[in-house]
C-alpha cells in the first residue's frame, strides 16, 4: 500500500449462513480481471444476453436457512471467532500455485463460519490461503470494531479446496480472490441483488472496502466503472483525503491503468477483492 494512502486515509464512521440456490444459467463467459478495461467516462460496455446471470450465480443467497448444528457440521465451521488485527486461528500451510488465473491451492484453509463479522454465502466455495482468510478477519475486525458497520456483509466465491477451474470464474483459482456483495440498503429482502443504485449503502460499502485497503495486502478491487461514482463519492464523505481518493480510483477519468479500483464487467451487485503474493508461499505469482 503506498505511503501517502496510509498517511492520509482516516476511517469511516457511522448476519446465518445458508445453502447455495440452484445455479443460474450463464448467458455470456466471464472475461478474466487479469485484463481490466479502462474506460472513458461515457463508454458502456456490450451487454450480450443476461449480464447479471454469473452476478446472480456467485452472489444468491439460498431459500433454505441452516440451523446452527448443521453448520457447525461443515468441514472447517467450528464456530471460531475471528481475533482483533487478524490474530487468526486460522491454521497455517495455506498456499496459493501460479497466478490467479491459471494456479492452484494447496492446504487450502476454510474461511471459518463467524455470523457476527460476515455471512459465508457458500461454505463449500469458501476456501482459501492462512493469509488471505487472516487477511478477510483483519479487514472485518476493523469494519465491526473500528468503523461500527452492524449490517450484514455476504462473502460469495474465494476459491475451491484445492483451487483450480472454478465457474463461472475465470480466476479465484489460487486462495487470493474474495467476492462481496455491496453491502444492502436499510429495509431491503437480505436476498437481494443490489443492482439499483439506491439498493446500497454506499457508506457502509465504502467502510468495507476501506478496511481491505488499509490492511496493504490488496492489488485490485474490480467494480464496474459505472458505479465507481458513489464509491467515490461515500469515500470523500468519510473524510479520505482526495489524492489518496483519487490515487485509489479509476474513475472518473478512466485511465488509471495504476488504480486499485478498477472497472470489470459483471462487477455491479458485489466488488472483487484480490490479494497480493506477501505471505502466500514461495510459489505464488501474480498481480
Amino acid at each position: 500500500m503506498p505511503t501517502l494512502a496510509l498517511a492520509l486515509a482516516c476511517a469511516c464512521s457511522p448476519w446465518v449462513d445458508e445453502a447455495a440456490s440452484a445455479p443460474i444459467a450463464q448467458s455470456e463467459p466471464p472475461t478474466s480481471p487479469e485484463r481490466p478495461v479502462a474506460l472513458p467516462r461515457s463508454a458502456t460496455p456490450a451487454v450480450v444476453g443476461d449480464p447479471d446471470a454469473s452476478e446472480r450465480e456467485i452472489l444468491a443467497v439460498g431459500d433454505r436457512e441452516l440451523g446452527e448444528d448443521e453448520l457447525l457440521g461443515l468441514p472447517g465451521s467450528q464456530g471460531l471467532a475471528v481475533a482483533i488485527r487478524g490474530a487468526s486461528t486460522s491454521p497455517d500451510g495455506g498456499h496459493s500455485i501460479g497466478t490467479p488465473q491459471g494456479g492452484a491451492l494447496v492446504g487450502g484453509v476454510q474461511l471459518p463460519f463467524d455470523p457476527a463479522a460476515y455471512t459465508r454465502r457458500d461454505a463449500g466455495r469458501s476456501w482459501a490461503t492462512s493469509q488471505t482468510v487472516r487477511t478477510i478477519a483483519a479487514a472485518f475486525s476493523s469494519l465491526r470494531r473500528d468503523r461500527g458497520v452492524a449490517a450484514e456483509v455476504v462473502i460469495g466465491d474465494l476459491s475451491l479446496p484445492s483451487g483450480g477451474a472454478f465457474g463461472p470464474h475465470v480466476s479465484h483459482r489460487s486462495g487470493r480472490d474474495i467476492d462481496i456483495r455491496l453491502v444492502l440498503a436499510p429495509g431491503l429482502d437480505r436476498t437481494t441483488l443490489p443492482l439499483g443504485a439506491e439498493q446500497v449503502d454506499w457508506d457502509a460499502t465504502w467502510a468495507l472496502v476501506h478496511s481491505f485497503l488499509e490492511t496493504g495486502r490488496v492489488t485490485h478491487v474490480f467494480f464496474d466503472f459505472a458505479r465507481q461514482e458513489h464509491l467515490h463519492r461515500a469515500a470523500l464523505r468519510a473524510g479520505v483525503h482526495p489524492q489518496v481518493v483519487d490515487h485509489w480510483f479509476q474513475w472518473p477519468g478512466g485511465d488509471g491503468a495504476a488504480a486499485v479500483i478498477r472497472h470489470e464487467p459483471g462487477h455491479r451487485a458485489h466488488v472483487h477483492v484480490r490479494l497480493d503474493c506477501e505471505g502466500q508461499g514461495p510459489r505464488c505469482q501474480g498481480a
